[in-house]
């Protein structure tokens, strides 16, 4: 059974059975990894936020990283999806009612629930705090009218954690949960191609007047703002935890390969004194952008003053460190990794995405810079 004693090691068997078996094919097709995200459901680890007496196991950001980090060592595709789902958790956790918390958290904690963000848009780009989409008063229910453009996992997640503009409280926004299969809810298909993290299902949603009973609004009335800033750290940390998982699995191979790979005089790759500096180089990158992304999740769980700068630094220096250490490991690789015998190339094209996924990388340097100078 999971607990949090026994996270890391559980994660790690979950990958090593289900999750590396699939990979290859859900980046090759561009497939959801809909077995990974069914054994996460099944086994425990969609309620790792949710409080224990709802069943669940009461974890913090560090349980978040950690898992986070060794999902993206098998898949990033993988722990995306799981990531965003703890978001929209962790945020119900600390801002949603009584009542909804008794409703949500006990199907989560049992896995029959799982969670998306619906947060990005077309006229607001990587600032995902600039929402379009509008609210109107219907007696007990909402009306929302807009078109969210990038919902990962969607049409396999459950609900969607959907922000909006208050229709009461003009210039405060609100977070809804929003049952994927709601009337006048569309889904736009076929439009999804990544370059990589190819598996994630990201598609925009229309909500063509989609009713909403006031019982799914998360916290008060124009709350979200606030509520948005707590999405971003777990989010943040998040991506920085994946980001930091996918280059130490690119630094694993590499290190593999150099074993591995002998010439006809016996000596191996990793025997060249050149080979044994970049993976010296590799090693100290990859453990970096780990080290801090833990440290930022502890701070924060921490309730410390500095939490959100470590936040912000943590994803700055996994997202650079990520494309560096894999066009490194490209070269170690050589024509096994650019011929696809190694895993490396995908690794490559993942990391890409860590740069404009919102909040982007100057986004979110623009924050931090904000943060310094207060």
């Amino acid at each position: 059974m999971l607990t949090l004693d026994n996270l890391e090691s559980e994660t790690r068997a979950l990958g090593e059975r289900v999750i590396a078996p699939i990979t290859k094919s859900v980046d090759e097709d561009g497939r959801f990894p809909a077995e990974a995200y069914s054994a996460l459901r099944k086994e425990g680890f969609m309620g790792l936020l949710v409080p224990k007496e709802f069943g669940g196991l009461g974890g913090g950001d560090v349980h978040h990283a950690k898992a986070c980090w060794i999902l993206a060592g098998f898949d990033a595709t993988t722990a995306l999806c799981y990531m965003m789902h703890n978001v929209a958790t962790a945020m119900i956790a600390k801002f949603g009612s009584k009542e909804l918390q008794g409703e949500i958290f006990p199907k989560i904690a049992k896995g029959d629930i799982a969670i998306a963000l619906a947060y990005s848009e077309s006229g607001s780009g990587t600032h995902f705090d600039l929402p379009d989409m509008t609210e109107q008063e219907a007696g007990d229910f909402r009306i929302l009218n807009g078109r969210k453009s990038f919902v990962t996992s969607a049409e396999f997640a459950d609900y969607y954690l959907t922000y909006t503009n208050s229709c009461k409280l003009k210039g405060k926004r609100n977070n809804w949960l929003v049952e994927r299969n709601s009337q006048n809810l569309v889904h736009e298909h076929n439009l999804w191609n990544g370059v990589g993290m190819r598996g994630n299902n990201s598609k925009p949603v229309q909500y063509n007047g989609v009713k909403v009973p006031l019982s799914r609004l998360v916290g008060a009335e124009g709350q979200g703002e606030d509520q948005a800033g707590l999405v971003a750290m777990y989010f943040i940390t998040g991506l920085g935890a994946i980001y930091a998982g996918l280059g130490n699995a690119a630094y694993t191979c590499a290190l593999a390969h150099t074993k591995e790979r002998k010439y006809t005089n016996g000596n191996a790759l990793c025997d060249l004194e050149m080979v044994r500096a970049h993976l010296a180089t590799l090693y100290t990158k990859a453990q970096s952008a780990r080290a801090l992304v833990l440290e930022a999740a502890r701070s924060f769980d921490s309730g410390e003053a500095d939490a959100a700068t470590k936040i912000f630094a943590c994803r700055v220096n996994a997202t650079e460190l990520v494309t560096e250490i894999c066009s490194l490991a490209m070269r170690l690789g050589g024509g096994k990794a650019y011929s696809k015998l190694l895993p490396l190339e995908r690794y490559l094209r993942d990391s890409y995405a860590a740069q404009v996924m919102a909040p982007s990388l100057d986004v979110v340097k623009m924050w931090l810079g904000d943060a310094l100078r207060k």
